[in-house]
């Protein structure tokens, strides 16, 4: 997820995967429904940790931490032609970063 419109995307789903309303969800976790509903239509420009993780409870999630997606660089399409000039391919990592850069 890359913005809090993606995440408020991403509770509705889960709040409608239980069949949940978001009256219920946000009764349960102690908001508005209004601010629930402008949280998960990308409505509010900040949503508080205690409030996203109250909510995840209520649904039976837990949050978990993925490694970011790197965008590709000028270094990567460098170590990428070296490769592909030594015959080694297109698959290479970057000398600097652990970064894996497919062939295209």
């Amino acid at each position: 997820m890359d913005s809090l419109t993606d995440l408020g995307h991403a509770v509705a789903t889960l709040r409608k995967k239980r069949k949940m309303t978001q009256r219920d969800l946000a009764s349960l976790s102690g908001l508005g429904q209004s601010t629930l509903a402008r949280f998960e239509t990308g409505g509010v420009p900040e949503f508080g940790a205690r409030k996203l993780l109250r909510v995840l409870e209520v649904l039976g999630y837990e949050m978990s931490f993925t490694p970011g997606r790197r965008t590709f660089t000028l270094d990567d399409a460098l170590a990428e032609r070296q490769a592909e000039a030594s015959g080694t391919g297109g698959n290479q990592f970057s000398r600097d970063v652990d970064t894996w850069s497919a062939p295209r």
